[in-house]
């Protein structure tokens, strides 16, 4: 019997690590859940007057956009340095191509982030061949604006200026069906 004992104890102690690590691991699962839901609502959400844009173009001209009277708005704020920014631009430039008459997309940088420099971002863009309109936030005011904390977040804009849809992280096909109906 004096035997089995040190093999039990072993047994115990493997069992409540292994219980402490699933505990460990569901709380941090809800702390990201949490978090994740606090970032989707700050700034600017659904149903909320989108703001007009105050932004450079890749020449260094200042241009200001209104976000209502116009056709629907696709306002996706991300950064060069970005990998989920980068794994969406194809979603985004696959939508620009079969929409375009239909709805626009603009690309808003984080100016700030990109050491100002207006080339590095024409370059970027032009190696990853996009197409849809790239502008740049020289000051950051518009990513403030829309309260914007993590990147890529994505506005879709009803002709009207209303935010019809917010999405944080990379967009995916499927986030575009909202937007057509």
């Amino acid at each position: 019997m004096r035997k089995w004992i040190p093999l039990l104890l072993i047994i115990f102690a493997l069992g409540y690590s292994i219980f402490k690590y699933v505990e460990k691991k569901q709380e941090a699962e809800k702390a990201n859940t949490t978090y994740a839901s606090t970032l989707s609502k700050m700034g600017l959400q659904e149903g909320d007057q989108a703001p007009n844009l105050d932004l450079l173009t890749l020449n260094g001209e200042k241009v200001k956009i209104p976000l209502s009277g116009n056709k629907p708005t696709v306002l996706n704020f991300w950064a060069t340095w970005c990998p989920p920014c980068k794994e969406e631009i194809p979603v985004l430039e696959e939508f620009q191509k079969e929409h375009s008459d239909k709805v626009s997309v603009i690309g808003v940088a984080d100016y700030i982030g990109e050491k100002k420099d207006k080339n590095f971002v024409k370059n970027f863009a032009t190696k990853h061949g996009i197409t849809y309109q790239v502008l740049l936030d020289e000051k950051g005011e518009n990513f403030s604006k829309y309260g914007v904390l993590t990147i890529p977040t994505t506005y879709f804009i009803d002709q009207n200026g209303k935010i019809i849809y917010k999405k944080l992280g990379p967009l995916e096909k499927k986030d575009f069906d909202l937007l057509l109906k």
